[in-house]
C-alpha cells in the first residue's frame, strides 16, 4: 500500500512539475513575442511568473535552455503545418504548402521570428540535419517536382534535384525577407509562389507552361 502511494505521488509530482514548466514557457513565449529574444531575460520570467530565479533554473535551465525549449516546440509546430495530404497538382500542392506554413506564422507573427533568429543564431537549424526544418521542406519541393514529373506536368529537360532546390531557395529567401522586416506575410506568400511557379515553368509542358504564366500573371497583378 506504502509503495503504490509513493508512486501515485511520484506520478503527481511529475505531473505537476510538468504544467509548471509549460506555465514558464508560455510566459516566456509572450515575454519573447512583445519584446524579442535578444531583451527576454530569466529575472522578467521569474518575476512575470512570480518564482523564484532558481525555480526557473531548476524547471528550464538557462536562457540558452529556454530558447531551446522553444524553439524545438517551434519545429514541431512547423513539421505539422507542413504536413499535407498527396495533391497531383503541382500548383495547388505548392499553395497548400505554403498557405498552411503562413496561417501557422500569422497566429503569432514576432515570435516565429523571434524564434527563426534565435534558432539560426544558435545553429540549431543547421542544414546538414537530416530531421530540421531545411531538409523537411526541401523533401517537400522534391516531392513536388517529381509528383509533377510523373503526372505529366513536367517534361523532365531539368533534373527534377534542381528544381527542388530553387523552389526550396524561392521559400527560403522569402522567410528571410519576411523574418527581417522587409516584407509582410501577404508579401511573402506572393514572392515565394512566383517564383516557384516561374522554376516549374522552365520545365514545364506546353500546356501546364500556359497555366502557371496565367497563374504568375494573377499574382503580380
Amino acid at each position: 500500500m506504502t509503495q503504490l502511494s509513493n508512486t501515485r505521488g511520484n506520478a503527481t509530482r511529475q505531473a505537476n512539475k510538468t504544467l509548471r514548466r509549460e506555465r514558464l514557457l508560455s510566459i516566456a513565449r509572450e515575454l519573447i513575442s512583445g519584446n524579442g529574444f535578444e531583451a527576454f531575460t530569466i529575472n522578467e520570467l521569474a518575476l512575470k511568473a512570480q518564482v523564484s530565479i532558481p525555480t526557473v533554473h531548476n524547471l528550464l535551465g538557462k536562457k540558452s535552455d529556454i530558447f531551446e525549449h522553444l524553439v524545438v516546440d517551434m519545429v514541431a509546430k512547423v513539421e505539422a503545418a507542413l504536413a499535407q495530404p498527396n495533391i497531383k497538382d503541382p500548383i495547388v500542392a505548392t499553395e497548400t504548402f505554403i498557405d498552411s506554413l503562413l496561417d501557422l506564422f500569422a497566429a503569432n507573427e514576432t515570435f516565429y521570428k523571434a524564434a527563426f533568429v534565435a534558432g539560426e543564431r544558435t545553429q540549431f537549424f543547421e542544414h546538414e540535419l537530416p530531421t530540421g526544418i531545411f531538409n523537411k521542406s526541401l523533401s517537400i519541393a522534391m516531392q513536388v517536382c517529381v509528383d509533377a514529373k510523373k503526372n505529366g506536368f513536367l517534361q523532365g529537360n531539368i533534373d527534377v534535384d534542381w528544381l527542388a532546390k530553387q523552389l526550396f531557395g524561392c521559400q527560403r529567401l522569402a522567410r528571410h525577407d519576411w523574418v527581417n522586416g522587409y516584407i509582410s506575410l501577404s508579401e511573402y506568400r506572393t514572392q515565394v509562389l512566383i517564383g516557384a511557379f516561374i522554376t516549374l515553368a522552365a520545365d514545364a509542358t506546353p500546356s501546364f507552361q500556359l497555366r502557371l504564366f496565367a497563374v504568375i500573371k494573377s499574382l503580380a497583378s
